[in-house]
């Protein structure tokens, strides 16, 4: 949440890479990265999931929905028109919960390589379970309810709960499924098609996979567990905002409400009085 959304290129534009890294393995990395050495954009799942356009919050909440029951032929053309529809004009994809969809991204795009990001897995779980304490907490659905996209934020993590049960067997992302993911995907993608790299290395590794030059300027570093942080604490503050906002909506339409009552009560009763009261009563009320 609160990273930046990236607009889809022309329609049609060829679908090259599946990044299949578990999130916090250097994905928002490989993201800028990849933007760079294949001049287009990336579809970072979780970013566009949460804060893209309207259609394609949708239709990732969609493709969670379904993804884990489709066993029909049926079903799971259902789920690659849904995957095709969001990811046209895409050079490639990052980032839960389109990780956890490898399988299928391989069948609708056989031509595209798998590069998996990975790391140190001590050193992921320490960032990983920083990211579970602030974005498990009970509050955090509720607290941004009112902002625009990121709103769903509950649903959305409840039905990845039901994704990673379905790849992993656990409700959510623990110490064990970094190895989990990684085990899935060597049991899953051809190894001529998969390609581990750690964004510690830099530019040299990541171009000799993709048969690129090494570019004229400095990796770039994205998203370390202080942005994550700042990201976190900026998304609350829009929660707070919104919930101002909505709050003084709130007391302001009760104010008119009240107001207006008063008018329609006070001609009601002046109704049913004598006639000599009336001007009175319609002085007090015309003051309303």
């Amino acid at each position: 949440m609160g990273q930046v959304p990236t607009k889809p290129g022309p329609p049609g534009t060829k679908f090259r890479v599946i990044g299949a890294g578990m999130c916090r393995t250097g994905t928002k990395t490989l993201n800028e990265a990849l933007t760079i050495l294949l001049d287009g954009p990336v579809h970072d799942a979780g970013v566009q999931s949460l804060g893209g356009p309207l259609h394609q919050v949708n239709q990732w909440m969609e493709i969670m929905k379904k993804a884990p029951y489709a066993k029909t032929f049926r079903e799971k053309k259902y789920i690659q028109y849904l995957l095709a529809d969001v990811l046209d004009g895409y050079v490639a994809t990052v980032d839960c919960p389109a990780v956890t969809l490898t399988p299928e991204l391989m069948e609708l795009y056989p031509d595209a390589i798998v590069i998996a990001t990975t790391r140190d897995a001590e050193s992921w779980w320490t960032s990983m379970n920083i990211m579970n304490s602030m974005m498990s907490n009970w509050y955090i659905p509720f607290l941004i309810m009112w902002v625009p996209k990121v709103g769903v934020y509950g649903h959305w993590r409840e039905l990845f709960r039901h994704m990673t049960l379905w790849r992993y067997g656990d409700e959510r992302i623990t110490r064990d499924t970094l190895g989990k993911h990684e085990d899935h995907l060597r049991a899953v993608v051809p190894g001529d098609k998969l390609f581990w790299y750690n964004v510690k290395d830099g530019w040299g590794p990541l171009c000799k996979i993709l048969n690129v030059p090494v570019p004229d300027r400095p990796f770039p570093h994205n998203n370390s567990t202080k942005d994550a942080g700042k990201t976190y604490r900026e998304v609350i503050l829009a929660g707070l905002v919104a919930w101002a906002f909505m709050i003084t909506v709130a007391a302001l339409l009760v104010w008119l409400l009240g107001g207006r009552l008063a008018v329609v009560r006070g001609t009601e009763l002046a109704s049913v009085l004598p006639s000599k009261y009336r001007a009175i009563v319609h002085t007090n009320t015309s003051n309303h």
